[in-house]
């Protein structure tokens, strides 16, 4: 785990980690919130709008490819976000005392 060293810890150490409550929450939403979201949206962009420019497909079809296409795309977002968020020390945890 990679984390600020507040406490000068040195490896093999018992430690304290924080990680603030606001990184955990921003965290869970960009892995569970933004995918389902866009799932549900291009599902229904495929079903309600691009049903009407492909009139030879099944709407199920499309709602389902551009359903999984936009999760795809949502994950992809999330990766590209968290490789330059690594390098934040503000979303990294930190290890506040030395207990041993």
């Amino acid at each position: 785990m990679d984390a600020v060293n507040k406490a000068g810890a040195k490896a093999g150490q018992r430690v304290r980690v924080v990680i603030k409550s606001y990184t955990y929450l921003k965290g869970s939403i960009l892995v569970y919130g933004i995918p389902a979201i866009a799932l549900i949206a291009g599902a229904v962009l495929g079903k309600e709008i691009f049903s009407r420019q492909f009139k030879d497909t099944d709407p199920d079809i499309l709602s389902a490819i551009f359903g999984f296409g936009l999760f795809l795309i949502a994950f992809l977002g999330i990766k590209i976000w968290s490789l330059t968020a690594e390098k934040k020390t503000e979303t990294k945890p930190v290890i506040e005392e030395i207990l041993e």
